[in-house]
């Protein structure tokens, strides 16, 4: 059942984000009970993929539920602001794939609270203490900021990061992540940063003085040691630094203390046959394509 060159491996799964490659990039896959399937079918056939290939152990799944919800809203109203709610259609479908996770015996959790990196970043901390090392898949470069010695950053294709690549790419500490986010700002999650500063300045800042701290303890001396024009820069952190540091807090990420600390809880589990096969049917799978799917599945659980 286990590869054991995995053995000390845990695997875990930004899903939400492959769920959606699956959503814009499959074509709808009606059924009498579904406008479409299409994501699910992707997201299950990754997961059987992902089993099959390397055989983890411990592995598990984290999903995005906390848009509007989270407690970075209570700390900056408009974080994730220009994000546009799922439609009922997706949300179905991602009901579907932590169905089937639950079924498969795999670990899945989502939270209105937090978002599922704050989940990766708890479960990640605690693999490590517990002495596995992390692969994580995603294609989310916030989550640089998890990876340790040991660890990978993997977007299940041909972009792999250990720590050493990504220090080498960004010039500083994947963990002071949120410090770079913090000056610069980040768009994507409408994070504000510091007005007038840009992704190349911060770049510079940080590859320089590695740390927002060491940054502002060096403010006086920046411009002598990287040029008059960054005078103006300066400035720019004299002056914003409180929105600077909520921009920080806003991209670091949190640990959760009330999730279950144990790494048994992330052992793969007892698979749930019958119940995969009433879910297959629920969704309308084709009888060919279901019988197909749990025959390989259960190919996956013989020891």
């Amino acid at each position: 059942m286990y590869n054991k060159q995995y053995i000390n491996n845990a695997f875990l799964v930004d899903s939400t984000g492959f769920a959606l490659k699956y959503w814009f990039s499959m074509p709808p896959v009606k059924t009498k009970n579904f406008e479409s399937i299409a994501a699910f079918l992707g997201f299950a056939s990754f997961v059987i993929r992902l089993l099959k290939n390397y055989q983890p152990k411990y592995i598990s799944f984290q999903f995005d539920e906390s848009l509007g919800t989270c407690f970075r809203n209570e700390l900056y109203p408009d974080y994730k602001k220009t994000r546009e709610s799922a439609p009922d259609e997706l949300k179905n479908q991602l009901e579907l794939c932590r169905k089937f996770l639950t079924l498969m015996g795999l670990d899945n959790n989502a939270s209105k609270k937090y978002e599922a990196d704050d989940i990766l970043n708890t479960i990640a901390q605690n693999t490590r203490k517990g002495g596995l090392k992390n692969i994580i898949l995603t294609n989310d470069k916030d989550l640089y900021q998890i990876i340790y010695k040991g660890d990978i950053w993997w977007d299940f294709k041909d972009k792999k990061y250990s720590y050493k690549d990504l220090v080498h790419k960004l010039n500083f500490s994947p963990q002071d992540l949120s410090d770079f986010l913090a000056l610069m700002g980040d768009s994507v999650d409408n994070i504000p940063g510091a007005p007038g500063l840009g992704e190349k300045t911060a770049m510079v800042l940080m590859g320089k003085y590695k740390s927002l701290k060491k940054i502002v303890q060096n403010l006086e001396t920046i411009p002598e040691e990287l040029g008059s024009k960054y005078k103006r820069f300066v400035k720019i952190i004299k002056d914003n630094q409180k929105i600077i540091y909520l921009s920080k807090k806003l991209a670091t990420l949190e640990y959760i203390t009330d999730l279950n600390k144990d790494i048994a809880a992330i052992e793969r589990k007892a698979l749930d046959i019958n119940g995969l096969e009433a879910l297959f049917l629920e969704t309308g799978m084709k009888e060919g394509q279901k019988e197909s799917w749990l025959r390989d599945i259960k190919k996956l659980f013989i020891s």
